[in-house]
């Protein structure tokens, strides 16, 4: 899995209309709209997000903000996966596609049984007790241990869709390909079971709802947004 899309950035003073910067960045981290963002000693808000990812570009519309402190940024979420997958470079068909924000990525996600996650949860705890600020966190925390929990289990590819039906490919919401080498099953309560496989062999999986399933008793369901 890579972690990393690189794009041309424009961006462009909302109110005089004009382009004033161009920068190549990491597609993952850019803001989305109504967030600040400070470029050398000015903060700006994001009033408009135009994405091209057939061309790799993305133009930002920003508006100067006053009186903002650049400090005050705060995160939605205490912890992201430190590594989510890339799209298919020839692209592919997005019919029935499962569509996930980058961010949401095994958010839900199950875990053989035996691997020790005490150390990502107790991490998490400490942005949930400490670096919450009102209705979101100072810092965050990258979950970077197992990041394909299921490599080396045998669990394969064509066996989830023994037990679970007709496959879906997976995609980004404001993506234009599905992942690669990803791929999501609808379970009969509607709740989308989605993962990563590397030449058939799952390596990771994850959930969109928490619910048991008692197919894969081998695996563990974490919510790593709430942990116990």
């Amino acid at each position: 899995m890579s972690g990393v899309t690189i794009i041309d950035v424009t961006f462009v003073d909302a109110e005089q209309g004009t382009e004033f910067l161009k920068l190549k960045l990491p597609l993952r981290g850019l803001p989305e709209v109504q967030a600040s963002m400070t470029l050398g000693k000015d903060t700006w808000l994001v009033v408009d997000r135009v994405d091209d990812l057939a061309k790799s570009t993305c133009r930002l519309f920003l508006r100067k903000a006053e009186l903002v402190n650049a400090h005050a940024i705060l995160f939605s979420l205490p912890t992201v996966a430190d590594v989510i997958p890339e799209e298919v470079v020839a692209g592919g068909s997005l019919t029935d596609a499962l569509r996930l924000h980058e961010d949401d990525w095994l958010q839900l996600e199950l875990r053989p049984e035996g691997i020790d996650v005490r150390g990502e949860l107790a991490s998490i705890r400490e942005v949930l007790t400490h670096q919450r600020e009102g209705a979101g966190f100072k810092k965050l925390h990258l979950r970077k241990q197992f990041p394909s929990p299921f490599a080396g289990r045998g669990l394969r590819r064509e066996k989830l869709r023994e037990l679970f039906g007709t496959e879906r490919p997976v995609a980004w919401k404001s993506g234009t390909a599905p992942l690669k080498d990803c791929f999501a099953f609808t379970l009969p309560d509607g709740t989308s079971l989605y993962g990563q496989a590397r030449e058939g062999e799952v390596i990771a999986l994850g959930m969109t709802a928490r619910i048991a399933l008692s197919l894969l008793p081998q695996a563990v369901l974490i919510d790593w947004c709430f942990p116990p």
